[in-house]
Order: C-alpha cells, then sequence, then structure tokens
C-alpha cells in the first residue's frame, strides 16, 4: 500500500499544479476588439472541476457511508447538493467581498434545497427516511461543497500561488504526523477512534504546518502569482490552525467511516482509498484558509 501511496501521492500533487496553472493561463488577458480581456474568470477551471468532479463524487462516497450506516440517504441530491455548495460563494469578488444580496443567495441556498428535496418527498406519498434524507442533503451541501467554494474564493482573492500553498501546507501536516507518529509516537490520541493517531504525531504535524507555511509565505513576496504577499508570522499561524483543523477533518471522516463499518470511504484513488480519504483534511481548515490569508 506504501508504494501506491507513493505514486498516487505525487500525482495528485502535479494534478494540483497543473489545475493551478491552466486556471491561471485561463484568466490570462487577451486582446479582443481592441480590449485586453480575460478568457475566462480567474477561479474557472477549478469551480468546474471541483463543482462537477470532486464534489459529487465526495457527497457520492459520503451518502454511500451513510446508507451503510442505516440511513434512507438518496446519491444523486447529495451529490447535486454538493455542486451547489461548490458554487455558492461564486459571488465573490477577487477583493474578497460580498454583497448583502449575494450573501443572501448564499444563505437562501440550504433553504432551496430543503424546498426541493421536501416537495419531492411528498411525491411518493411515504414519510420514511424524510429526516435522513434532508440531513444528508444539507451535509453534502455544508461538508462536501461549501469547502471548495471557499479555497475558489482564496484563489480569486489572492492568485493561485497562495491556494497551491495553503493545500500543500494543510497536506503537510498529514504528512508530518504520520512520520513523526511512526518514528517518536506513543500516546494514543483517541484510540477508540483512530488507533493510529499519537499525540507526538499531532504535534509533529503542527509543526510541519508552521514551518512550510511560514516558508512559503517568505517566499510569497517574491512571487508573480501573488496578489498581496503574506507575512510570515500570518503564514505559521496559519499553517499551525492547519495542523489543529486538518486533523479534526480526518477524525470527522473516521466517525462517518466506523458508523458505516467500512475502511476506506472509497476505492477510487489506490493506496489512499475515496476522494474523502484524501480530501478530510482540507474541508474543515477551508474556511479558516480563506479568512486568514485572502
Amino acid at each position: 500500500m506504501l508504494w501506491q501511496r507513493l505514486i498516487t501521492g505525487p500525482l495528485l500533487i502535479l494534478m494540483l499544479i497543473g489545475l493551478v496553472w491552466l486556471d491561471e493561463t485561463a484568466s490570462t488577458t487577451m486582446v479582443r476588439a481592441g480590449d485586453e480581456v480575460p478568457f475566462a474568470p480567474r477561479g474557472t477551471v477549478l469551480l468546474a472541476m471541483c463543482a462537477l468532479v470532486v464534489a459529487p463524487l465526495l457527497a457520492r462516497e459520503i451518502a454511500g457511508m451513510l446508507s451503510r450506516a442505516g440511513s434512507a440517504v438518496h446519491k444523486w441530491p447529495c451529490m447535486l447538493a454538493a455542486t451547489l455548495g461548490a458554487c455558492s460563494m461564486w459571488f465573490l469578488g477577487s477583493d474578497a467581498t460580498v454583497s448583502t444580496k449575494a450573501a443572501g443567495g448564499i444563505l437562501a441556498v440550504p433553504v432551496a434545497l430543503i424546498t426541493i428535496v421536501a416537495f419531492a418527498l411528498m411525491q411518493r406519498r411515504s414519510a420514511a427516511g424524510v429526516s435522513s434524507t434532508v440531513a444528508g442533503v444539507l451535509l453534502s451541501w455544508a461538508y462536501a461543497g461549501l469547502p471548495w467554494a471557499f479555497w475558489i474564493a482564496l484563489d480569486r482573492a489572492q492568485g493561485p500561488a497562495v491556494l497551491a500553498g495553503a493545500i500543500l501546507t494543510v497536506k503537510s501536516t498529514d504528512i508530518g504526523a504520520y512520520f513523526t507518529g511512526m518514528a517518536i509516537g506513543r500516546t494514543k490520541l483517541i484510540p477508540w477512534l483512530s488507533p493510529g493517531k499519537t499525540r507526538e504525531g499531532f504535534v509533529g504535524g503542527l509543526v510541519m504546518g508552521a514551518g512550510l507555511g511560514a516558508l512559503l509565505a517568505w517566499w510569497s513576496g517574491d512571487c508573480a502569482w501573488v496578489a498581496t504577499p503574506i507575512d510570515p508570522v500570518r503564514g505559521a499561524l496559519s499553517g499551525a490552525l492547519f495542523g489543529i483543523l486538518g486533523p479534526i477533518g480526518d477524525l470527522a471522516e473516521s466517525l462517518l467511516k466506523r458508523e458505516a463499518r467500512v475502511k476506506d470511504s472509497g476505492r477510487l484513488l489506490p493506496g489512499m482509498g475515496g476522494v474523502h480519504d484524501v480530501a478530510d483534511s482540507l474541508l474543515l481548515t477551508a474556511p479558516a484558509a480563506w479568512l486568514l490569508l485572502a
């Protein structure tokens, strides 16, 4: 399994870099009718990837685990909710401000989802599974979809380098925790939920995140793809916070997997499991990344 991870991991990193580069290339200005205009708004490529691929696949895995745990959840409404969640912050401008109407529209999405799902359930003339279906749809919107909207908003506000750097910092906390735990881990963090995680590994991930966050922030001053350079202190604090929120996201997924009695959320990625197994630490860190770095 380790050799599969060593192959899949770098491929995912290359995919991230490729998507960020493609998105930046698509947003480069071109001459049209004598005026310089962007081929597509910044974030368009990332939005398409997250809303049409990543978020629906993540919601599908979550719906599958909920079904195995006994909830009457349908996958397609959850996938649609995740797609809408990923699109919900597209109203944000590149300056990371949002109007009152746009904010109201974002907050109205869950209400609209409840309305649509409730109407669909009425047509089948049965109340069985109503609460679990609605809960699954809302969870998909808020947990499987909305975090990607924050990452896209960060890209639009600060540029592709900050986005890629923040994601790599989050994942570095996973790597730091894993290898620190293997080397010196002795005290279990939450043994009944995730036996492999240790307190020493948790500290190692936090230190790794703070260090890489400070390093990338220092480098942002010389990077042309950054709208506003990040102060190294803020980068270190952000990385340390990622080192706290990332493991919580990992443990939140472990709760779902333990209830569903599955080892992995899926089998899409060799050696790593499903989309949720890879993205778990990115979900709860997304709002913090946007608030701290945008």
